[in-house]
């Protein structure tokens, strides 16, 4: 009976304990999930959340910068070496042509026709026809590209040479010998026997009124042109034996004119025209010879540029810092390398050099600071690759 009782209370404490353990459960569930979170300690996340936002709050200034480029000079100057422009004309035998005769009588007639060529008819003068004969009788008529250019008899056996009207000429030209008639003299025949014939001209040789060199731009350079300058002095005898000087640079025509001797100039042209790396300058002449010296490409770069940022201050921040609770601390962090980091930081009108190699430049800014605005100028005294800019509160 003892035994039996016994059961009894035991089965009916268990059955207390998973009561209670469901109704507990049930009232776990039915709190709010705050609540809930707190009772069950599950608030790690939220005490996290909680901790990356303080920490938000006390960065007043980050920034990913990059390259501050930094210049010396605000110009860059391209020596060039001297340009000599020249011609040279030579008189030279176009064609010679070989021994020929002509005739006409009332039972015998004989012309001549002959070809020839001027290969750089542009550049040719003064083309004449150089004539000795061993005999010559009768009117003799000369046509060139079938325009009549002689009629007579000649006095001589060496006349004078014969000119050929420069209109007249092409590349490819025909000479047509002729003679006049007896009349009624039909035992009579006039005969020219030409022994030695030239064509004669004078030759301009071109190939020396080119000349060109090249000069070289950085890519930082090429990248903060502002405007450029080309500097020369034309040196000639005579401006009236001298034809127009052409100046390109890369292809581009930036001075034609004929200039005055012994003068300096400067021509300004657009920076577009030039490239990152090689460039060509190139100097030509249609007429005449020049030298061409003290030959400079002035090139006037973009100033310096500072990086400025803004940053705010509230209240509550600037009375933590005034009271010695908290720190501002502003850090630059830098590309790793073994360069040298120079650079004046302006922090609201107060300054500090940076003068380094290493990869962070840290200072306390507790006294700059101002509630409300406020303003950091990074200014680079050498180019600087900077991964970032931040202002905190520690």
């Amino acid at each position: 009976m003892s035994r039996k009782k016994a059961q009894t209370t035991g089965s009916g404490a268990a059955t207390l304990i998973t009561i209670i353990t469901l109704i507990i459960i049930l009232y776990i569930l039915f709190l709010p999930p705050e609540t809930r979170e707190e009772l069950l300690g599950d608030n790690t996340t939220s005490n996290d959340e909680s901790q990356e936002a303080e920490e938000q709050k006390n960065i007043l200034l980050s920034e990913n910068i990059g390259t501050l480029t930094y210049f010396p000079s605000t110009t860059e100057l391209h020596n060039i070496g001297n340009i000599y422009l020249f011609e040279t004309t030579n008189a030279e035998v176009l064609d010679a042509i070989n021994p020929f005769i002509i005739r006409k009588g009332w039972f015998d007639e004989k012309f001549k026709t002959l070809n020839f060529k001027i290969n750089e008819l542009e550049n040719t003068e003064n083309v004449i026809l150089s004539i000795a004969a061993t005999k010559t009788k009768g009117i003799l008529y000369i046509y060139l590209n079938n325009e009549l250019i002689y009629e007579g008899e000649f006095e001589s056996l060496t006349p004078g040479p014969i000119t050929f009207k420069k209109t007249l000429l092409k590349e490819d030209n025909t000479l047509r010998f002729e003679l006049d008639g007896v009349g009624l003299a039909f035992w009579k025949t006039n005969e020219y026997q030409f022994k030695n014939m030239q064509i004669i001209g004078d030759v301009t040789d071109i190939s020396g009124q080119e000349g060109q060199n090249v000069f070289t731009l950085t890519n930082t350079e090429y990248l903060n042109l502002e405007e450029s300058v080309l500097k020369f002095v034309p040196y000639c005898s005579d401006i009236s034996q001298v034809g127009k000087l052409t100046i390109q640079i890369n292809n581009r025509n930036i001075f034609s004119a004929i200039p005055i001797c012994d003068d300096s100039y400067q021509q300004s042209f657009s920076p577009a025209i030039l490239n990152s790396g090689q460039n060509k300058i190139k100097f030509t002449t249609s007429k005449g010879s020049y030298s061409i010296e003290q030959i400079k490409v002035v090139d006037y770069l973009k100033e310096t540029k500072s990086a400025l940022y803004y940053f705010e201050v509230n209240e509550s921040q600037y009375e933590e810092v005034t009271n010695n609770e908290k720190d501002v601390l502003l850090t630059l962090s830098f590309v790793e390398n073994d360069e040298n980091k120079k650079a004046t930081i302006n922090v609201n009108g107060h300054l500090t050099e940076i003068d380094q190699t290493e990869e962070e430049f840290s200072k306390n800014i507790n006294s700059w600071i101002e509630q409300g605005n406020n303003y950091v100028e990074i200014k680079p005294k050498t180019t600087l690759n900077i991964v970032g800019l931040m202002v905190k509160l520690e």
